[in-house]
């Protein structure tokens, strides 16, 4: 897992660096080489992490209190639709979007989950298809609704799926513009698998 640090202030991050990088993941942060540059993408010859499409999942590492200059990483990671975990005191988090998460006492293990979630994603594709009238409330509400989105992410790619009841003569459009929504949510990753299933 490729995993963007950023730090809240110099060296708070340290900790959460040490235990991605003991459980194998790749730590890569956007600090930029000269303090007087607001972040790495915007130097002469910048290089955003964010531009390679490779990032997983960010996590910031709080130094508490207002935002600073050096989070501005996160907020980048969360346009880019990239979960943001929030490490550090919990009394310092922040949200960064619907994609945010508390670390918790795992670290390692909130990023994991967030990386692979598409919770954020299910959330805008039905907001959409709901303001659009493809589906109605009755449709995906409920214990047990007749129809239901999952996204899961994966490195540069999403896999969709539709569940729909067998028969439904709706299926096609739905998964239709579920796809072209997701697509709209989220235009950096390279590729969108669908898939639909019925009961």
């Amino acid at each position: 897992m490729k995993v963007l640090l950023v730090e809240g202030a110099p060296g708070v991050g340290a900790p959460a660096e040490s235990e991605l990088r003991a459980a194998g993941h790749v730590v890569v942060g956007c600090e930029p080489a000269e303090p007087s540059s607001p972040c790495r993408g915007l130097e002469v010859v910048g290089d955003c992490p964010l531009d390679q499409g490779d990032v997983d999942v960010a996590v910031v590492s709080r130094a508490g209190g207002d935002l600073t200059p050096s989070e501005r990483g996160a907020l980048c990671a969360a346009r880019h639709r990239i979960p943001v975990v929030v490490a550090g005191d919990p009394r310092h988090a922040v949200s960064f979007g619907p994609g945010t998460h508390m670390a918790g006492p795992d670290l390692v293990a909130a990023c994991t989950e967030a990386a692979g979630s598409g919770a954020a994603h299910v959330s805008a594709l039905r907001r959409e298809l709901l303001m659009a009238g493809v589906i109605t409330p009755e449709d995906v509400d409920g214990p047990k609704p007749p129809i239901s989105f999952d996204v899961r992410r994966e490195p540069r790619r999403l896999r969709l799926t539709v569940r729909a009841p067998e028969g439904d003569p709706r299926l096609a459009s739905i998964t239709k513009s579920a796809a072209e929504a997701l697509r709209r949510y989220d235009q950096w990753a390279s590729v969108i698998d669908v898939v639909t299933e019925t009961s």
